[in-house]
């Protein structure tokens, strides 16, 4: 299913990617819809959609093999699996250990172009990592987030596992070439965040 204008919009309301906490981060400003005082914020739809374009286009300028998405948030999973799964880009899911990205004696040793972070918090480590060897970092960032070290923040609500995959969902169809899109097509939201399917 592709998004109309209304449906997308639609979309960002149903699985909360507007919602932001109740932190009043003044880098996030310009992300900001409205703050509802000592309970949350809403994010602006427009701009996070303008955002996921924006992280689009700079990620087709890397091999999708040196692309890494990192997500530690396990209600994630099927988001992140599917979308990994379709665009053909290396994961680290779970658990991140510090220096996989700079110790070349690690299993896991990964050396990626670009980095996606679904939550700088939490991903703190690949983070730290990432400006160690001087690798761009896109991050899914809520209001609670530090955008330190962050070169390109996705603004939206990253602490619900819908939102993230809502928001994968919406980079893959901008990324997509003919037969990618072809597929995405074809797969229903819900079934993208909620099942392995690809």
């Amino acid at each position: 299913m592709v998004f109309k204008k209304l449906d997308k919009i639609e979309a960002y309301k149903t699985y909360g990617t507007r919602i932001g906490s109740k932190a009043n981060n003044k880098a996030f400003d310009r992300f900001v819809f409205k703050r509802i005082p000592n309970k949350f914020t809403i994010l602006n739809i427009k701009v996070i959609d303008e955002r996921i374009k924006l992280a689009a286009k700079m990620l087709e300028g890397y091999s999708r093999k040196d692309i890494l998405l990192v997500c530690t948030l396990d209600s994630a999973y099927y988001g992140v699996y599917n979308f990994s799964k379709l665009m053909n880009f290396s994961v680290n899911f779970g658990r991140y250990l510090a220096g996989s990205l700079t110790n070349i004696s690690y299993k896991n040793f990964f050396e990626p172009k670009v980095v996606i972070v679904t939550d700088p918090k939490s991903d703190r480590r690949a983070v730290n990592d990432a400006k160690k060897i001087n690798v761009p970092v896109i991050g899914i960032s809520n209001t609670d987030n530090s955008t330190s070290f962050i070169d390109l923040i996705i603004p939206g609500n990253n602490k619900s596992g819908n939102s993230i995959g809502l928001i994968l969902y919406m980079l893959a169809l901008n990324m997509a070439n003919k037969e990618e899109k072809e597929r995405l097509e074809r797969i229903n939201i819900e079934d993208f965040l909620t099942k392995e399917i690809i």
